[in-house]
């Protein structure tokens, strides 16, 4: 490709000579990949005898771009497929969807392009409820489309309005991830004040869900939203505005996608406040899922909700990339919305029923001994205000007072072993 003649015979290689034109070509694409060598080596023999010289300690500049090269290439095929992956894998909803991008000031990145945020909504006529989506970590900016894009399309297709801030590209940028529901809230505000930038009914409820960072982003707003005390030991609580707050009023549903654990003060800024207790909250993890989650988190932060209507599945072989690769769980995400924001009665008895088409019957539920199930091998439990479980052996497990006392009995049992 550098224009090298290459002749070989007995023990010897010799390098042909560059043109003044490859040695410039040559050292731009060592400039793009960042390789550092003397141009010069290339008017040596590469190998020379073996017998009579030793072999050159160099690699050679055109060795090392064709490398690089190389690399670029299958990185390139890699997200390719990636990409390719999520939307084979989807399934769609009634909705046809279109998508844009909007500038959202305020919004917290180290590069200023992608203070911006993703909208997609169905295209057809007429004003549809809002979803909003909250990414993980390293899934903002340029990431978002290959990680996200075909999951917030998906959401879309079953009639949202889904806006995704693309700010807080890496955790890094919002405080570890702890200031990620800011950016949820900022979006969500600019979007308020603007209502013609995309076809939202604003006399519907909202609802939000995420993954990852983005799982305890919209965890955190479940919080702020029904204890008002939260955060206010820290120093977020002022970032949080008068009109933040009231938009919250309006969330009635959350979906936490293989979620962050929420008792690791790491991660949750204020453990002692965490409390949701009335809404409705859908915790999504996966049996696959083991070198992301610690192990049971998502069952923990399923038993940090006191909310009376909560939903915990375990995916059997779903990794921590699921909602990027395959998304499989993305209908009943939206069903979930639908049914709690929505008051969707077909849409809930896709959570909380049994039959065909049903969560419980769609997704292969965790088998005994699979990494991350709850208490008792729980794979799949429902809980509901009207007092019901499904399964209801596991019931149970929906009495806060009961998980209570038994979170405290544990506790005493892990004293008196110490």
């Amino acid at each position: 490709y550098v224009g090298l003649s290459v002749s070989s015979h007995s023990s010897s290689l010799v390098v042909g000579h560059l043109s003044q034109a490859e040695h410039a070509e040559v050292r731009m694409w060592s400039n793009v990949f960042g390789i550092r060598c003397d141009l010069s080596d290339q008017e040596k023999p590469l190998i020379q005898d073996e017998k009579k010289k030793k072999k050159s300690d160099d690699i050679p500049c055109a060795v090392k771009v064709l490398g690089g090269c190389c690399c670029c290439v299958f990185l390139l095929v890699g997200l390719i497929f990636v990409s390719l992956k999520q939307y084979l894998a989807q399934e769609d909803g009634p909705y046809k969807v279109r998508c844009k991008t909007v500038p959202v000031p305020g919004l917290t990145a180290f590069v200023p392009l992608v203070r911006t945020a993703r909208i997609c909504y169905p295209k057809a006529e007429g004003t549809f409820p809002l979803h909003l989506f909250a990414h993980g970590d390293w899934g903002g900016g340029a990431f978002f489309w290959l990680g996200y894009s075909g999951l917030q399309e998906q959401l879309a297709s079953y009639g949202f309005v889904v806006p995704a801030y693309l700010s807080c590209w890496f955790d890094t940028e919002c405080s570890n991830g702890q200031a990620s529901f800011l950016e949820a809230l900022k979006t969500l505000t600019f979007l308020e004040r603007h209502p013609n930038i995309a076809p939202v009914d604003w006399t519907k409820p909202y609802s939000a869900s995420g993954h990852s960072t983005g799982a305890r982003a919209v965890l955190m707003l479940a919080a702020l939203r029904d204890n008002p005390a939260f955060l206010d030991s820290t120093t977020l609580a002022s970032e949080v505005t008068p009109d933040m707050r009231t938009a919250l009023v309006n969330l009635k549903a959350v979906i936490a996608d293989h979620p962050d654990p929420m008792y690791d003060e790491k991660q949750n800024p204020d453990i002692p406040n965490f409390r949701i207790t009335e809404t409705p909250v859908f915790v999504i993890t996966g049996s696959g899922d083991y070198w992301i989650e610690p192990q049971g988190s998502a069952w923990r932060d399923f038993q940090m909700v006191s909310s009376p209507d909560k939903v915990f599945i375990n995916v059997h072989g779903a990794g921590h990339l699921e909602p990027n690769l395959y998304h499989s769980e993305g209908p009943f995400v939206a069903f979930f919305a639908r049914a709690f924001a929505l008051g969707d009665v077909a849409a809930r008895a896709k959570i909380y029923g049994e039959g065909a088409g049903s969560l419980q019957r769609t997704l292969a539920l965790a088998q005994p001994g699979d990494y991350n199930s709850g208490a008792d091998e729980v794979a799949f439990l429902a809980c509901s205000r009207d007092k019901t479980a499904v399964p209801h052996v596991f019931a149970s497990y929906c009495d806060q007072r009961k998980v209570d006392e038994r979170v405290g009995s544990t506790s005493e049992e892990v004293i008196i072993l110490e």
